[in-house]
């Protein structure tokens, strides 16, 4: 099996703590959604639903924020179109000017700013609904055109909040699970050495170095935490890194004899900090583990940093205060500087006016998902759009046989919306599953998902219409395979070129940490792992290039190579030992 393969199906087995949780939430979501828009007969109701998977996150600060700026963004947006609709809905061309015009100024805000998250989607409902106006009888344009446009995000950000309000957990509970399942891990490799286990050890401090920054933020913004709180759960993520630094050293010792009697003295310590942090408590009262004595020198300094880590916990020392970076506002630097948002924009648009065009020309207008996909699969280089295209067809292949298998035999016997309903729930939760894992298949789930709603979601009713399903799925793959030619034939933005100036940035970063004081080296040192770990997704996804701008194996290779070199580092850096 590849290994690439291999490690898409461990992310697909991996019942991490939450996964579960999470996608029983975005179920619930989804079905609450899809019910009001089956009451309502909202149109397209397969798309209203699937904006779910957008708007909700693991924790509820983030999910409430983003459904509520989404909402109000396109609520802005329907405003300023209000006056333009009784115009454009008999004039076919302003109608597809003002659909291109729109998609390249919403995309380019995506590309450019902090609207990213939802930028994209918004710039899908507002061409879908344009389409919809040519369709609609005169006398409803104003009304119901922009009406459904409200609708299709107004649903599903309204749902989304009142369930992340009352389910989902706090940031604050969510920042003590991912330190309690790094102290875990590391007690996990203590115990029993091994390459899976020092993976997650590596896992775990990557969720914890990305994630715990967020959620403190995210506390701090509804205010469940007090301020003593945070700040001892900051100066814990400081000791926690430094465990793990410590421990992934003793992992590498070659006494075994000793490393064994580390394990028996440190890992119950750190699972009991564990529970007390799943808990929802803070491990305060940490007594110092009975320490071995017959042991090497190295490992009696690994042993002195152990104890003043746990110590930590107790006194909670903060780390030291460093400058923020200054904000620039909603916009990037580059915002109006790099042609390079204004090109992502242009390949966008034309992949979707070009679907929008050829349904339109072909009189199909089924295949209209077409359209849809262009927004859904479009990112930054040649290689992430391949990838994310490249699961897209797996979950596209995978959504539609879970949806033609419920056309053939389930829907046929259901008459009512309540055993749609529970179809619904069960396509949804695989998706969701998969959705909520890892980010090598989560991409997947969203098509999964997708695809399924494409073939059970007909309509206000229960439908088994194949000839629907058909030509909606027939639509994904057609939207599919034109943005695939348009991200890789026109100015095509390889993600090799990204990986030199990311090998030089965490070069400069490990060599400024190196010869920093011990109170700053912690902050650069936690920049440079955040760099590596970009470094190496850059470098998975170099795999994904087109032929035509996919650098050679040996270049690769001599670059994972140096990445290796660069990690092994940065344990002995931060906790201040000769590499």
């Amino acid at each position: 099996m590849p290994a690439r393969v291999e490690r898409a199906w461990a992310a697909l087995r991996a019942n991490d703590p939450g996964r579960l949780a999470f996608a029983l939430r975005l179920t619930l979501a989804c079905c609450v959604t899809a019910l009001i828009a089956l009451w309502f007969a909202i149109p397209e109701p397969a798309l209203t639903v699937y904006l779910v998977l957008f708007l909700n996150r693991p924790e509820r600060t983030t999910s409430i924020l983003l459904a509520a700026v989404m909402l109000g963004f396109v609520s802005l947006l329907i405003a300023l179109l209000f006056p333009l609709v009784g115009l454009l809905a008999d004039a076919p061309f302003w109608r597809v000017l003002a659909m291109a015009a729109l998609s390249f100024g919403l995309v380019w805000l995506g590309s450019a700013s902090r609207l990213r998250p939802f930028a994209s989607s918004t710039a899908l409902v507002t061409a879908y609904v344009l389409d919809l106006l040519g369709s609609l009888p005169a006398g409803e344009l104003a009304t119901r055109g922009l009406l459904y446009a409200w609708l299709f995000v107004a649903v599903p950000a309204g749902v989304s909040v009142v369930v992340a309000l009352a389910l989902a957990p706090d940031p604050g509970r969510q920042a003590g699970a991912l330190l309690a399942r790094a102290l875990d891990a590391a007690a996990d490799l203590l115990d029993l050495s091994g390459k899976a286990r020092r993976g997650r050890v590596q896992t775990a401090r990557r969720k914890l170095l990305l994630g715990m920054p967020g959620l403190l933020k995210a506390s701090q913004i509804e205010r469940t935490l007090p301020p003593t709180h945070a700040d001892a759960l900051r100066s814990a993520t400081a000791m926690t890194m430094r465990i793990l630094a410590a421990i992934d050293l003793i992992d590498r010792h070659p006494d075994a004899a000793a490393r064994a009697a580390l394990a028996a003295a440190v890992a119950p310590t750190l699972r009991a900090m564990a529970a007390i942090l799943e808990a929802g408590g803070y491990p305060v009262a940490i007594t110092d583990p009975c320490w071995p004595v017959a042991i090497p020198d190295d490992l009696a300094r690994l042993i002195a940093t152990l104890s003043d880590a746990l110590a930590g916990f107790a006194t909670t020392p903060l780390p030291p205060a460093e400058a923020s970076p200054r904000s620039h506002g909603v916009f990037a630097t580059d915002a109006f500087t790099n042609p390079v948002h204004v090109r992502h924009a242009v390949k966008v648009t034309l992949a979707a006016m070009s679907c929008y065009v050829l349904y339109a020309l072909w009189d199909w207008p089924g295949i209209h998902t077409a359209m849809i996909t262009c927004y859904i699969v479009a990112l930054g280089t040649a290689a992430e759009t391949v990838e994310k295209l490249s699961l897209r067809i797996v979950g596209c292949i995978a959504g539609a046989a879970l949806g033609l298998a419920a056309i053939l035999f389930v829907l046929p016997s259901i008459s009512a919306i309540t055993g749609l309903l529970l179809v619904v729930a069960g396509g949804m939760l695989l998706a969701c599953w998969v959705a909520a894992g890892d980010a090598r298949i989560s991409y997947a789930g969203f098509q999964i998902g997708f695809a399924f709603l494409l073939c059970v979601l007909q309509g206000s009713a229960p439908g088994f219409d194949l000839v629907v399903a058909r030509d909606r799925v027939i639509g994904v793959l057609l939207g599919t395979m034109v943005s695939y030619a348009v991200f890789t034939r026109i100015w095509p933005v390889p993600v090799s070129g990204a990986i030199d100036p990311a090998i030089a940035r965490l070069l400069a970063l490990m060599r400024r940490s190196a010869n920093a004081s011990a109170g700053a080296r912690q902050a650069l040192l936690t920049k440079a792992m955040a760099a590596s770990d970009e470094l190496g997704h850059w470098l998975d996804l170099a795999a994904f290039e087109p032929v035509s701008l996919r650098p050679a194996d040996d270049w690769i290779a001599a670059r994972r190579r140096l990445l290796a070199r660069v990690e092994r580092m940065e344990s002995p850096l931060l906790l201040d030992r000769p590499a």
